[in-house]
């Protein structure tokens, strides 16, 4: 489930102010060349976001909003979903749908896929997960805790699957404009590092560890 928060007043007023602090994003400027394989680069939050429309009965959503200049618009491109029952996993959703419209290459598929996930610039780790048309699922699981916390606390990702390869930088300026429009203007209930998501995700779950 995507998180919908932006009036479309509040939309033009977050692109036109955080277009203009991203201008000289030095993450951006240092984003490394893909000579053979399309990178689309977005900037995005590094904490997570909880609004109004992702309290559910059964699950709560934790959303990480990025910003493309060509998008003109901001994008709900990453959630955590915790599923109240704990025979459930806690997992990642990544939304190619936005990208795909911007340009990246991307068949729509159905099955299991790896995902090549380089992490604040160093080593790549894979994750096995699942592509239903233009959304990627990764669970968390007790076989891969480690790797997907990494990817989840990371400030640079880099997300190669096949053919496709998009990164996502953060920017304090961003993250500082972010907050405070979100909190205002369009929903928002709380803002949390992914530690402090994590905990919360627990506590939810009636859980004592991860």
């Amino acid at each position: 489930m995507r998180l919908s928060i932006q009036t479309a007043f509040v939309q033009s007023a977050i692109v036109g102010i955080a277009l203009a602090c991203l201008g000289s994003s030095p993450s951006q400027a240092q984003a490394p060349a893909a000579p053979q394989q399309k990178e689309l680069a977005a900037t995005v939050t590094s904490y997570w976001t909880t609004t109004k429309t992702g309290a559910l009965r059964d699950k709560k959503i934790y959303g990480r909003f990025a910003l493309h200049k060509d998008a003109g618009r901001l994008l709900n491109q990453m959630n955590f979903i915790c599923p109240k029952n704990r025979r459930t996993y806690a997992h990642l959703t990544i939304y190619l749908d936005d990208m795909i419209a911007l340009g990246v290459p991307y068949k729509p598929a159905h099955g299991k896929i790896e995902g090549q996930f380089a992490i604040d610039g160093n080593g790549a780790i894979t994750l096995a997960g699942e592509s239903i048309d233009t959304e990627l699922f990764f669970d968390r699981t007790p076989a891969n805790v480690n790797e997907i916390d990494r990817v989840l606390n990371a400030k640079r990702i880099q997300l190669r699957v096949g053919e496709t390869q998009i990164a996502y930088d953060t920017n304090p300026k961003f993250e500082e404009l972010m907050r405070e429009l979100l909190a205002e203007s369009a929903g928002a209930t709380g803002f949390f590092s992914t530690e402090a998501m994590l905990a919360d995700c627990r506590k939810y779950r009636g859980e004592s560890a991860r």
